[in-house]
């Protein structure tokens, strides 16, 4: 016979099962995908897939998922239905994406506008839900695999703060690159998470710890700032409960002040003070954009640049879409933003206008707002208004068809399928209580393990004499240039020196020591508690699951 406690218990646990089956009810029934969303986010995923790992144009991978993507976003277009401004949208930008491929031979404005073009009848959150799994996955996988030493990637020696730094990619094509990509993993995660108030907090505070550890490796200046400024504006509009009409312009008025900031300051004559600072502050990125404003002239649909000097780029994503993409899209393209931001201050979307701004923001001094890095996520919303919002044309009644209709069609639905998931989104759902109730627990044997990891790389890892790397990957020193044969190479690592990226007797090599032997064993120690954290985390998890669930069958029994 149960006891008042324990029939109390068990009908809590009906009442919950109850609820979490009607949860996952409405779930499915929103989560009921037609050809047209599976398509495109099969074009997002595989293209998203390919800059998470690192790959890049001309690179035979990238090349594949690029041919993938484009097959489905092209079926996509066609399954679709338009109604006549949906299809002038689609057929401009199209048109003008292409065009701009042609006449520079860059895919950046290409992709950005497959993005774009493609969220016809498609919902923001499934493409967010696609985009959270592929980049956690495979930016995990970056960080694990360079930590246990399976891909090291990309090495830079950069003078940072006074002293000669290593500057770690991760496998990606640039430290910056990793430090943004970091960017994007908290968009993805900040635009899904439902928290508020003092948990939404937490979330900020965990975010902020991780852009610190990031920038331990990457020693991106630009990345950690973007970063704190994604994240203050998420703060920002999650304490404000309704906005006023100056912060309603304020923020309509990034754009512009953002355009007039790239395309202008740089025009500003060499030895003003404000241009000195400014160019200062932005690593000559003032300057490298004044070379192009003023020795390049603006083309319509986009140009090739033939450049002696390989160090000239184009850091700024605006002046960078202007001058290689032509003034006809760039325009368009501003302008859709425009209206974009405008359409989310009045529906009061917040995390969409934290993505888009701070995306925006960020544009000013990095270029992967419009090129072929495909992490310019605020394009999905400047799609979703022109082609599902927007309606400038009145009186559309007949929608235009494509060749047939089965690109409206529901997916069938799998019952087998169906039940798998279910439980595995219940197991989820129960292990995170479990988490929630046993987080003092998690957090000791994180700590522990934290502790444990770093003290013991700290007493048995051997610090190396003395750091030997081509010359090709540092900053402009004056020191000595080394030569080593391969006998000298295994002479130095013999002697306690660290030879890194050695191609030959021909490669003339620099040598390191002090400050930069010293960050690089700190950071061995951070890697391994981050390492031996990780694995107490689990451990910790997996324990508090097991303790819920004993605890659940001894109360039935009550």
């Amino acid at each position: 016979v149960l006891g008042s406690r324990g029939l109390g218990d068990v009908y809590k646990r009906q009442v919950l099962a109850v609820t979490d089956r009607m949860e996952l009810k409405t779930q499915k029934k929103e989560a009921a995908l037609t050809v047209n969303e599976l398509l495109y986010l099969i074009f997002f995923g595989v293209m998203l897939f390919s800059k998470g790992m690192g790959w890049y144009d001309g690179m035979r991978p990238y090349q594949l998922c690029l041919l993938i993507g484009m097959g489905c976003l092209g079926l996509k277009l066609i399954l679709t239905k338009y109604t006549p401004w949906q299809l002038l949208v689609a057929a401009v930008f199209g048109v003008l994406g292409v065009l701009s491929w042609r006449c520079s031979a860059e895919k950046g404005m290409l992709t950005c506008v497959m993005m774009l073009i493609g969220m016809k009848d498609v919902r923001i959150k499934k493409v967010f839900q696609v985009g959270a799994v592929v980049w956690s996955s495979v930016f995990l996988y970056r960080i694990l695999a360079f930590l246990i030493g399976w891909d090291k990637g990309i090495l830079l020696v950069h003078k940072k703060l006074g002293a000669f730094i290593f500057r770690w990619s991760m496998g990606y094509p640039h430290p910056n690159v990793f430090h943004i990509s970091y960017v994007i993993l908290l968009a993805f995660l900040f635009y899904l998470l439902q928290q508020k108030g003092k948990k939404l907090f937490g979330w900020i505070v965990a975010a902020l710890v991780g852009n610190v550890l990031i920038f331990i490796y990457s020693v991106s200046f630009t990345g950690f700032l973007l970063t704190g400024i994604y994240l203050m504006l998420v703060l920002y509009f999650e304490l404000r409960s309704q906005f006023k009409k100056p912060e309603k312009v304020l923020m309509q008025c990034v754009l512009p002040a953002g355009l007039a900031f790239s395309l202008l300051a740089p025009l500003i004559p060499e030895g003003n003070q404000f241009y000195e600072v400014m160019n200062k502050l932005m690593n000559t990125r003032l300057r490298l954009s004044k070379y192009f404003l003023t020795q390049e002239r603006i083309t319509l649909f986009g140009q090739q640049f033939q450049l002696a000097d390989k160090d000239l780029n184009m850091d700024n994503s605006y002046v960078f879409a202007l001058m290689t993409y032509g003034a006809v899209v760039f325009v368009l393209l501003m302008i859709a933003y425009f209206f974009t931001i405008r359409n989310l201050v009045k529906e009061n979307r917040r995390k969409e206008l934290a993505i888009t701004l701070g995306f925006l923001i960020a544009g000013i001094s990095e270029p992967f707002l419009f090129n072929t890095s495909f992490k310019n996520v605020s394009l999905i919303f400047v799609g979703s208004y022109l082609l599902n919002e927007a309606n400038p044309i009145r009186r559309q009644n007949i929608a235009w068809i494509g060749i047939c209709t089965l690109g409206d069609r529901s997916l069938p639905k799998n019952a087998p399928a169906e039940k798998l998931a279910e439980n595995f989104l219940l197991g989820l759902k129960r292990i995170g209580a479990a988490a929630g109730e046993k987080k003092y627990l998690i957090a000791a044997l994180t700590c522990a393990c934290v502790v444990i990891g770093g003290t013991a790389f700290g007493l048995t890892a051997q610090m190396p004499k003395e750091y030997l790397v081509p010359k090709s990957i540092c900053d402009y020193s004056l020191q000595e240039v080394y030569y080593l044969d391969e006998e000298a190479a295994a002479k130095e690592r013999a002697n306690g020196s660290e030879v890194l990226y050695y191609m030959g007797e021909e490669t003339p090599m620099f040598r390191f020591s002090g400050v930069t032997v010293t960050v690089e064993w700190m950071r061995g120690m951070i890697g391994a508690a981050i390492l031996t954290g990780a694995a107490g985390t689990l451990l910790g998890t997996g324990i508090a699951e097991i303790l819920e669930k004993g605890r659940k069958k001894s109360g039935q029994y009550e």
